[in-house]
């Protein structure tokens, strides 16, 4: 099993929801022989408040960032700087005052991809959540000049994706209008920071869509055959409705059957000849068994999410996973598919937890806000002039404002905050939002608190980690890189 594709490992540590992925878990998991993945949503806010509390070695590693401007306005949230004590800007649609929150979204990410990379050899990538369209190119750019060895990209389908890796590369702006399958339109520019020079001698991240059937794959493999030249996903990761977080809506648009399970399509996927990770469907709860199940049937490897969500390494606070465990251990934590919760449209894995957006009093209680605006979208407005104005828009926002923006109250009922949320459930803004848990049906076999190294030696085996520790030590990390 350790015969591996472009070096490329047969686990991966999946990216999960805001900072639950981390710089800290994915360099524990990458060091020992995982693909370690850091989330890339909510990065600007994370790194950011990390910045304001003074936390050193994310200092170093905004200030081995390699543009200047870049630093100098992130530094000015550190502890003494010009804005030490104001919120973190968010996204606008207007292009000057969009570009400083675009700027910081990029330093953020190479801050995160970076820390991960430090001390070891090992692969680290980036979980690129297309919903969050808004910051989709700033990360991608900063996980490229990070050294991210791979782009892991769901909750959408990245058509645009080569495009924009040859477009960076080049030192080219971009613009699409809308990035397709999210109605949002988006852009970059980066023709006057020498992009192109930065990134000439960094390897470029290899593309991992995360799909949950086989229509999407082969619309990927057709679509970059003839439009990009023939460029092909290093792999893809099939992952089943079982899986944490987001999933795609079942196929007969009310109910998951047997139609979404992914071993229906499993091998017309393998077929293609892309390698395939495996995700969300583990009988045996993401251990050893599934992996030589799954792998013994054609599969690469496999992606295991709610495991690591529940490890030390972890950036889930500690007293929900504390609470989480000790629901397992009593039979088990009740996790179910919320189909509104989420304000992308898709459904939304929850574990029910007293204190969290579960809770109907809790819900009930809280103040509608949409102050982060990660999941915004762009919605077009006809003037009286006949001119087109566009807002952003979220379901999740006060149904006033959603309302007054040209959305339809119809679609505000149960939905939630999925930033601030996330944002609280890894430790931030926790007084403006009470957290909400997502977990995969696998996560409620987690009885106990282990660190990753447990983990990834009870899929891969001790001896294979111990193998890969040995050879991945001793690594500089991306600031060499970059």
């Amino acid at each position: 099993m350790r015969d591996l594709i472009d070096g490329m490992p047969r686990l991966i540590q999946a990216g999960m929801g805001v900072r639950i992925s981390g710089a800290r878990l994915a360099n524990a998991a990458s060091r020992l022989g995982a693909l370690g993945v850091v989330s890339g949503a909510g990065l600007r806010h994370v790194v950011i408040e990390e910045i304001r509390a003074g936390n050193e070695e994310v200092l170093r590693a905004v200030k081995a960032f390699p543009i200047g401007r870049y630093v100098e306005e992130m530094m000015a949230w550190a502890p003494g700087g010009t804005k030490w004590n104001r919120p973190a800007p968010v996204d606008e649609i207007d292009p000057v005052k969009g570009a400083l929150p675009q700027r910081l979204s990029v330093i953020a990410a190479f801050v995160e991809v970076m820390r991960a990379k430090e001390g070891h050899r090992g692969k680290v990538g980036v979980n690129v959540m297309w919903k969050c369209t808004l910051t989709v190119l700033p990360t991608i750019l900063g996980a490229m000049l990070a050294g991210s060895d791979a782009l892991l990209c769901g909750a959408g389908v990245p058509i645009e994706l080569p495009e924009i890796l040859q477009k960076l590369q080049a030192g080219e702006n971009l613009a699409y209008r809308p990035l397709t399958g999210t109605g949002t339109n988006v852009s970059l520019d980066v023709s006057g920071d020498g992009i192109a020079c930065l990134l000439a001698g960094i390897p470029s991240p290899r593309m991992i869509p995360i799909l949950s059937n086989y229509a999407f794959p082969r619309r990927i493999l057709d679509v970059w055959e003839r439009e990009r030249g023939g460029v092909r996903p290093f792999a893809f990761v099939l992952e089943d409705h079982r899986a944490g977080g987001h999933n795609a809506p079942p196929r007969n648009h009310e109910s998951f059957g047997e139609k979404d399970d992914l071993t229906g399509y499993f091998d017309k996927v393998v077929a293609t000849g892309i390698p395939v990770y495996v995700a969300g469907s583990f009988p045996g709860g993401g251990g050893r068994e599934d992996f030589l199940s799954w792998t013994s049937r054609g599969a690469y490897g496999i992606q295991v999410g709610s495991r690591f969500a529940l490890c030390e390494e972890s950036g889930l606070r500690d007293d929900l996973k504390d609470a989480l465990i000790a629901a397992n251990a009593n039979g088990g934590a009740v996790v179910t598919t919320a189909r509104c919760a989420s304000p992308t449209g898709y459904p939304f894995k929850v574990a029910a937890l007293p204190g969290t957006l579960t809770d109907p009093e809790v819900y009930a209680a809280r103040t509608r806000v949409c102050d982060k605006r990660y999941l915004v979208q762009s919605h077009l407005v006809e003037q009286p002039d006949g001119t087109t104005r566009e807002t952003y828009i979220c379901p999740a926002m006060p149904e006033t404002q959603f309302v007054a923006l040209g959305g339809d109250a119809a679609e505000t009922p149960d939905r939630v905050c999925l930033c601030n949320a996330l944002l609280s459930t890894a430790g931030f803004f926790s007084d403006r939002e009470a957290p909400i848990v997502t977990l995969g049906l696998s996560g409620s076999r987690v009885t106990e608190r282990v660190d990753a190294r447990r983990v990834i030696e009870e899929i891969l085996t001790p001896e294979e980690v111990a193998t890969a520790e040995r050879e991945l030590a001793g690594g500089v990390g991306a600031a060499a890189s970059a």
